[in-house]
């Protein structure tokens, strides 16, 4: 297979490209004219496109939703779908964020494992076929997205106007295929909290923290006030003395009291919301330890609401959700923001359900609950599940490709992350994580491996050189 030559040749050239693309801090932001999801998505997009444009392909830019780069001919197409928009930062990297510093034979910055680094891997095992004349006879298209990590407006604009490929894939969860994804349902909690009848107690007058609803937050402030009547300032030295105790047990806990103003915050692990399990949830944290102070009534009851039925129940079992089935595996459940005052609540949360479950019956559990302490509940953003059968073409020609490369003959496997590949209906998951590698995708000092990064390429070049030449 020549086309696995040349892309030995192009090392340099994909590691080079693949630190430029990281370089853009494509974090959704402001819409602007052509921009629909920011100037820096835009940015990211054009650089692409303009990649396809220098290589010889055919390229195409919808208003800055998506774009695609497409080679080859025939009635059928190819589609691998890819997104170069990437989650924010968060803190505590070793290194610049955006900086595609390699370091340890690695590649390091936000987008290098999601989605950025297997997006190349891909354009460059397409410009290896190219490149070496392979003859084939469907047309292979990379779709490039821009909204991934938020609401996937970038595919709805996309095949309003673009027909869908006949198949694909994409490259953006493991190896050695994923053919199940979990149904997403991304939901609300509002509420307007009534005032709390007990005087003279501690007040919680903010608790906050996170980001994305799909990303666990390694960060939650809280301010409690004691007020100066005689009673509380006797009992200042009870809670300097509880929140002293968390401290020393906890060293994720920090606390600061300032004329009976008490500034809280606790620090967490980050992970994507599929896998909460490999989090560390810091608004849970911070919930445990206020619940702990024993207060009633008002804004307390929503911190009731949240250490109870929520708390560390990662499978919503807390919740009454819990559930499982043999395909796609258990529930889970992800706290992702949360914006508390003293007069009204805002929680956003993440369930990927198997296949068993259903949305409408998850609602209702939910609503249940929630509406004890008058939130209501509100969906945000919901996908169903998705199942490809293994013994298809495309699953076969695909694990063909994978155990060539690697020898691993290990079985597709279900995930709870969504990705583009639900849009094409005859779509799989395919990469670029690697069993047994560390999940990476969401959290700090994020990166990929030199030797990952090249074995992607070879393996998406086979896959696309056995779906694209019969």
């Amino acid at each position: 297979m020549s086309f696995l030559d040349a892309l030995e040749k192009d090392r340099s050239e994909m590691i080079t490209f693949l630190r430029k693309l990281v370089s853009i801090p494509s974090v959704k932001g402001e819409a602007e004219e052509g921009a629909p999801f920011g100037l820096e998505i835009l940015r990211a997009l054009k650089t692409v496109l303009s990649w396809g444009e220098n290589n010889g392909f055919r390229t195409k830019n919808l208003s800055g939703y998506a774009g695609h780069i497409e080679f080859g001919d025939g009635d059928e197409t190819i589609g691998v779908l890819v997104h170069l928009d990437v989650v924010p930062p968060g803190a505590g990297w070793r290194d610049h964020p955006f900086s595609g510093v390699i370091k340890e034979e690695r590649i390091y910055g936000r987008g290098t494992i999601d989605d950025k680094g297997p997006a190349v891997a891909a354009m460059f095992a397409l410009k290896a076929l190219k490149d070496e004349k392979i003859e084939l006879k469907k047309k292979i298209r990379i779709i490039i997205g821009c909204d991934e990590e938020s609401g996937w407006a970038c595919m709805d604009h996309y095949f309003k106007l673009e027909s869908k490929p006949e198949m694909g894939f994409a490259p953006d969860a493991e190896f050695p295929l994923i053919n199940c994804e979990k149904g997403l349902f991304g939901f609300d909690l509002d509420g307007v909290i009534h005032p709390c009848n007990v005087k003279g107690g501690p007040r919680l007058t903010q608790f906050q923290g996170g980001k994305r609803r799909n990303v666990v937050p390694d960060l939650a402030e809280a301010v409690v006030i004691v007020d100066d009547s005689r009673e509380w300032i006797e009992k200042r030295a009870e809670l300097n003395r509880y929140f002293g105790e968390k401290a020393v047990a906890d060293d994720k806990f920090e606390w600061e009291e300032k004329n009976g103003v008490y500034y809280l915050k606790t620090f967490g692990v980050s992970a994507h919301a599929s896998l909460p399990q490999l989090g560390e949830n810091a608004l849970i944290s911070m919930a445990l330890i206020l619940n702990g102070l024993g207060q009633s009534g008002g804004i307390w009851e929503i911190v009731r609401f949240i250490a109870d039925k929520i708390g560390w129940g990662h499978n919503g079992e807390n919740l009454g959700i819990e559930c499982e089935d043999e395909i796609s595996g258990v529930l889970t459940l992800n706290l992702g923001v949360l914006n508390l005052q003293e007069d009204q609540a805002h929680l956003e949360l993440d369930i990927r359900y198997p296949l068993c479950a259903g949305e409408q019956g998850l609602i209702e559990k939910v609503s249940e609950q929630a509406s004890a302490v008058n939130l209501s509940i509100k969906p945000a953003h919901t996908l169903k599940p998705h199942y490809v059968p293994e013994e298809g073409f495309l699953v076969q020609s695909l694990l063909k490709a994978y155990r060539e490369e690697t020898q691993d003959f290990s079985a597709p496997i279900a995930i709870g992350g969504r990705t583009y590949a639900m849009t094409l209906g005859n779509g799989v998951a395919f990469g670029p994580g690697f069993p047994g590698r560390p999940e990476l995708a969401h959290q700090k000092d994020e990166y990929i491996s030199l030797t990952d990064f090249f074995s992607c390429a070879r393996i998406y070049a086979r896959a696309l050189f056995e779906l694209a030449r019969d």
